[in-house]
């Protein structure tokens, strides 16, 4: 593979990350690549690696997911060098975001994790995002590791409930509309 094949990947992703108000995934930012045929799946993965590893982005990880900013330095870096993308890549990508935008709000919209504590207890940790905000964030502990998979895997489709009924509970009961 060309030296310049994986910086044209390296600047496509700074340029995917810098169009949205969201942290990119990981599978989105994949899906993309591979779905267009501009890149492998190991070289891809390889631009995410170097791109971390060199501080241009910053990954949090999740139970299930990978998400990726931009830094300030990745931006400056975009800023220099995005004429060494073309016009029609720029064009796809934000065809791409804009086609997905209600699926990459979701993908950050609602996160968990869980973390063993010992005694074989697990501290389960949910949370709502809206931006950069974060709306609710609520941990508690579990006695056994399926459980706190089940909850994770079961909070992104009903994190929003969860969320409207606490919300509901606490405010309108007492201020109602």
């Amino acid at each position: 593979m060309a030296k310049n094949a994986m910086t044209l990947y390296k600047l496509m992703i700074l340029y995917m990350l810098n169009l949205t108000k969201y942290p990119l995934t990981n599978a989105r930012i994949s899906d993309f690549m591979l779905q267009k045929g501009y890149a492998t799946y190991f070289n891809l993965q390889t631009a995410l690696s170097e791109l971390t590893k060199t501080g241009l982005i910053k990954s949090e990880n999740t139970m299930n997911s990978s998400f990726f900013n931009s830094t300030d330095e990745g931006k400056h870096t975009l800023e220099l060098l995005s004429n060494d993308i073309s016009q029609s890549i720029k064009n796809e990508i934000k065809s791409y975001l804009s086609d997905n935008s209600k699926t990459i709000k979701s993908d950050i919209s609602t996160t968990a994790n869980f973390e063993a504590v010992g005694n074989g207890d697990f501290v389960v940790n949910l949370n709502i995002n809206e931006y950069q905000s974060k709306l609710l964030s609520l941990s508690f502990l579990v006695p056994a590791e399926n459980i706190a998979e089940k909850i994770c895997s079961e909070w992104s489709k009903k994190g929003d409930d969860v969320y409207t009924f606490l919300f509901n509970s606490l405010v309108l009961d007492k201020y109602p509309q």
